[in-house]
């Protein structure tokens, strides 16, 4: 038991210390980072940005366009469009969206042919 708890502790302590070196990454690095991660998506498509804040607020829209210090992302807020030029240095991440959404569809289709599948089979219905 007690070399359970040690291993425990030691887990958590390099856990917090991978957060606190991921926090203090030099700003040119999470630069460079962000830029890649916007190089390998296409102009227009959906994206997700995750910004450094306290509440981690979230931008989706689209990628519009991509230069040395920023990028700018169009979104829809209630029915309207705007421009949003955001710094790289106030981002925590970037990903492209939009396919989770069609995992859930596909994952809910799937359910749906396993459950009437199981039902048929249950059911007798092919003998």
């Amino acid at each position: 038991m007690g070399n359970l708890k040690a291993i425990a502790v030691l887990l958590m302590v390099v856990l917090v210390c991978q957060r606190f070196s991921a926090a203090a990454q030099k700003p040119e690095e999470s630069k460079a980072t962000i830029k890649a991660q916007l190089d390998r998506i296409p102009i227009g498509k959906a994206i997700e940005v995750t910004l450094l804040r306290e509440d981690s607020s979230r931008i989706k829209g689209k990628l519009m366009s991509v230069i040395d210090e920023s990028f700018e992302v169009q979104t829809v807020q209630s029915g309207k469009i705007s421009t949003a030029d955001i710094a790289f240095s106030d981002v925590e991440s970037v990903k492209k969206s939009g396919m989770r959404q069609l995992y859930k569809v596909l994952i809910i289709v799937a359910v749906v042919f396993v459950g009437l599948a199981i039902a048929i089979e249950a059911s007798g219905f092919g003998d």
